[in-house]
């Protein structure tokens, strides 16, 4: 099952991502970095109270942490720790190869040969510098209590990176034939057209996650996730239980998946890359949400189990998640792209309402593609709502926060008490449901 199928989205970013992550790649960078972010959140999204308080504080000794938290934009969805948490997850992508006494650069993947057509199982040539030597150095210094605090915190972030990484198939091989005689390097030597433009194969796999750089969309692809891949849909959970055996399923997935069972065609550049068979695309990117889900959850009870702290560390802070609350800007939609990031209240007329099976859309003003904003409710938040054909019509005032889709403004609903109408129906309109 596919997420986005949820939704239709973002197909065309994974397109743009791609062509981002073409050129100039070498064997790192597992998913984008809006990748990791899902996935992180997923995994904040797991802990209890406890654990929350307990990431937070170890990174607070990140060499980074000034620099997160000075980036954070206080909204009504997720706070400071969740946010410092999932830019944790790409910071092993950007001290690559610039000088940082933390950088790993082979801790990225692991180069399982494949050789085509029967795959014999052979190891990784470099057992103690792969990213599976990468995941137990850094679980080893977060059960270290005495450990210095800034190597706990950059191991957190390691950890938390690195789950990631082994989760992307191409992470875990590297394919050797006669045009590969030294390998493909996980499929960033392998070319193919999923359109006009040729593109590393790598580059394809890194980019299915999205590439948006808010936040917020990260954390809602992350609750989507989590809504289409709960823990008991996941039998792999509990039937591989550490790093090296998801590894492997990352290996066979590249097989599978990736090659094709050595069937793909490409081309050793871009002048003789090969067209990606039909589908190709739409496949690798429900493999990938799957591979994301385990990834979040199994970052999660990593982290339970190996980080450790010297003493109790406070809850955080309570926040609410009741956008209405904090809300106090009055916007129409035209205005509503100035403000992403920032909780407001939208206010226009309802034109349509779109009641699909997995997802509402509340269309504000105006209808169809080119409307400047719109408003969802996701499935898990359905039931509260109920049937909100009623809402037509009416002048309503919509409060959350601004979040970005697809270049576009869009408030996500949580809670009915985000909806209000206004104007001459304000005191007589009532949900059908009440008497």
């Amino acid at each position: 099952m596919a997420v986005r199928n949820v939704r239709v989205k973002r197909i065309a970013s994974i397109f743009i991502a791609i062509i981002g992550l073409t050129l100039c790649r070498t064997n790192v960078f597992g998913w984008g970095a809006a990748g990791h972010q899902v996935i992180a959140a997923e995994a904040y999204q797991q802990f209890s109270p406890e654990m929350k308080a307990q990431v937070f504080e170890a990174l607070k000794a990140h060499p980074d942490f000034a620099k997160w938290t000075n980036a954070y934009r206080a909204n009504a969805n997720f706070d400071l720790a969740a946010y410092v948490f999932m830019r944790s997850s790409t910071w092993p992508d950007e001290i690559r190869r610039k000088g940082n006494q933390y950088d790993h650069p082979n801790w990225h993947f692991i180069d399982y040969p494949l050789r085509p057509p029967a795959f014999p199982f052979e190891p990784d040539a470099k057992p103690n510098d792969n990213v599976l030597f990468g995941i137990a150095q850094s679980e080893q210094v977060l059960s270290d209590t005495n450990a210095n605090s800034e190597l706990r915190a950059a191991s957190l972030s390691w950890l938390v990176h690195l789950i990631g990484d082994e989760h992307q198939p191409l992470h875990c091989e590297s394919l050797f034939t006669d045009a590969y005689p030294n390998g493909d390097k996980g499929g960033n030597d392998f070319y193919v057209k999923p359109n006009q433009a040729a593109v590393r194969l790598h580059g394809i796999w890194d980019g299915l996650l999205g590439s948006s750089a808010n936040p917020r969309t990260q954390w809602n692809y992350a609750i989507e996730l989590e809504t289409a891949f709960p823990r008991k849909s996941l039998p792999e959970l509990y039937k591989h239980k550490n790093p090296k055996e998801w590894s492997l399923e990352s290996r066979e997935l590249a097989i599978e998946k990736g090659y094709l069972h050595g069937e793909l065609k490409g081309g050793m550049n871009q002048e003789t890359a090969v067209s990606l068979p039909e589908d190709y695309t739409k496949n690798a990117k429900a493999v990938a949400e799957h591979q994301a889900a385990l990834a979040g959850y199994r970052l999660a009870d990593e982290i339970q189990q190996f980080l450790k702290m010297g003493s109790v560390v406070p809850l955080l802070p309570e926040i609410t998640n009741v956008a209405v609350q904090v809300a106090t800007r009055k916007i129409g939609v035209l205005e509503a792209k100035n403000y992403y990031n920032e909780a407001v209240i939208v206010t226009g007329k309802v034109v349509q309402v779109s009641t699909r099976p997995t997802i509402t859309f509340i269309s504000i003003d105006q209808t169809g593609p080119t409307a400047p904003f719109s408003t969802v409710i996701f499935p898990e938040n359905s039931s509260k709502f109920g049937d909100v054909q009623w809402l037509k019509e009416h002048d309503v005032e919509i409060s959350g926060t601004i979040q970005e889709y697809r270049n576009k403004p869009e408030i996500i609903l949580d809670s009915p008490d985000q909806i209000k109408i206004v104007g001459a129906n304000a005191g007589t309109a009532k949900h059908p449901n009440q008497n």
